[in-house]
């Protein structure tokens, strides 16, 4: 979000209304597993936040992420699917 120009508070609310996601589950990873992540950064050519998503998938084994980062898309063992694919259920 600060690569976008947002402000603290733009974020400290973004944060905030996740709490209201009854179904959301925080992914904690280890040092090891941040440890690991180092290693896809050179494998993919990703940057760390990156390589901590993917880390984080192979823990959870999901193959599939909603994000609008395209750099997701240079991990060819996960598919990334853009938000605007993803239709709401209501």
């Amino acid at each position: 979000m600060e690569r976008e120009g947002k402000k603290s508070s733009d974020l400290s609310l973004f944060l905030s209304s996740l709490l209201g996601y009854k179904s959301l589950q925080i992914q904690r990873l280890s040092l090891y597993d941040r440890i690991e992540a180092t290693t896809h950064m050179k494998t993919f050519k990703v940057d760390y936040d990156d390589s901590m998503t993917y880390q984080g998938m192979k823990n959870l084994k999901a193959n599939q992420a909603v994000s609008f980062d395209k750099h997701l898309d240079r991990i060819p063992s996960i598919k990334r699917l853009d938000p605007k694919q993803v239709k709401r259920s209501v």
